[in-house]
């Protein structure tokens, strides 16, 4: 069954990886840190994704992400979308409370599993 994430908070940082390499665009990936709200394990976008997104390194969104496809290869995909503009530290806070404590999907297993993220996690942090 294909998941869909209605809504989380996520800071953008570039992919810092061995295998991280540039997409054909001279693009460097980028990764979703969740801050809060139910998000999926796996949060990679191409660096060209992003740029069309709109989206920048060092900012903070409000993302939603549905399941796709699933690629023999890959694995389960996911299609993200900003679905506000770059947020300020109290819309930060205010999204937050919104979409609630951050739980992460595993999407890598057979099953759902869903790990909660630790209690001390603070947000200067992410």
């Amino acid at each position: 069954m294909k998941r869909q994430f209605k809504g989380f908070v996520a800071k953008v940082e570039m992919l810092r990886s061995e295998r991280a390499t540039e997409d054909k665009n001279g693009f460097m990936p980028i990764i979703l840190i969740s801050i809060a709200g139910e998000t999926p394990s796996k949060t990679v976008i191409s660096g060209t994704v992003a740029q069309r997104m709109g989206i920048y390194e060092g900012s903070i969104y409000l993302f939603q992400a549905n399941e796709i496809e699933a690629d023999p290869l890959y694995g389960r995909q996911f299609n993200f979308m900003a679905i506000s503009k770059e947020l300020s530290a109290i819309e930060t806070l205010q999204a937050s409370d919104f979409v609630g404590k951050l739980r992460i999907v595993k999407v890598d297993s057979p099953e759902d599993f869903e790990e909660f993220a630790s209690e001390s996690l603070q947000l200067e942090n992410a």
